[in-house]
């Protein structure tokens, strides 16, 4: 019981902090991205490739960015259910069922962007694949569920 705890405050206190990060991000990975071409490849900042390749990786990144809020505020509300005990309530799976639509829109969203910048090809294959993981992880917590309200009828 204890290390289920713990584990589920680690997993929130990352929840947060990367809730801050993609806060922080909105405003300087535009910057971020432009200077790592620049400096870290050593790449002239008046190159076409280089402006076509920031711009693509950007505009994915904001088409991005809702679902990833709304995937870790979903995540948030999951494990503080988790932290309260109310671990198979159907509350959370429609939290598991929004993370895996989340997770579909951001593969959509780089599916589009690789046209314009083809290793974005990789966060699509990810997100794909984390969203039917999370949609089987649904399915099983609301099979729980419904098997816990038989449960709970039963004399």
């Amino acid at each position: 019981m204890k290390n289920r705890t713990l584990s589920a405050k680690i997993s929130l206190g990352f929840c947060i902090f990367f809730s801050a990060v993609l806060v922080v991000s909105l405003f300087t990975f535009p910057a971020f991205l432009q200077w790592f071409y620049v400096e870290y490849h050593h790449l002239n900042a008046d190159n076409a490739a280089v402006i076509r390749n920031v711009r693509a990786i950007v505009a994915t990144y904001y088409a991005c960015a809702p679902f990833a809020a709304a995937a870790l505020y979903m995540l948030i509300r999951l494990l503080l259910n988790v932290l309260h005990d109310d671990v198979f309530v159907m509350k959370n799976v429609t939290y598991l069922r929004g993370i895996s639509w989340c997770c579909w829109g951001v593969a959509v969203a780089s599916l589009v962007g690789c046209v314009f910048y083809v290793p974005l090809v990789i966060v699509f294959a990810a997100m794909g694949i984390m969203g039917a993981l999370l949609r089987v992880v649904k399915n099983l917590v609301h099979s729980a569920v419904a098997l816990r309200e038989e449960n709970e009828l039963t004399i």
